[in-house]
């Protein structure tokens, strides 16, 4: 490390960037030509995964996307996602919005549900 002109204190710092934050649960690190540091931590801090507890997923059907932003439809990303205005106007309709103009922000999830954030 003194080889590198690194010290504890940025080592620590880039832990921390690897949302580790005691040098105790790390296995291995490597610190890369480009300045990163590359780490393996020890098997018993690592992450579980929905695959570790078997637990159900189901395929995405869209990417997380903004269909209305400020009161005004991305028509381009209607597009992209193979959805109509209808489409959009209808599921607005259901939760009762009347207007895009009400609407600061709209997402299409995953799901195909929509998150809607309104204008206050």
């Amino acid at each position: 490390m003194a080889e590198l002109r690194l010290n504890m204190d940025d080592l620590t710092m880039l832990l921390r960037e690897k949302n580790i934050f005691s040098i105790k649960d790390v296995e291995y690190a490597i610190l890369e030509a480009n300045g990163k540091l590359s780490v393996l931590k020890k098997q018993e801090q690592e992450s579980v995964t929905k695959k570790d507890l078997n637990v159900l997923t189901s395929e995405l059907k869209y990417l997380p996307s903004e269909v209305v932003v400020d009161g005004t439809i991305v028509e381009r990303n209607l597009r992209e996602l193979n959805i109509t205005k209808d489409w959009l106007y209808n599921e607005l309709r259901s939760l009762g919005i009347k207007s895009v103009s009400e609407i600061f922000y709209a997402e299409l999830q995953s799901d195909g549900s929509l998150y809607i954030d309104k204008n206050n």
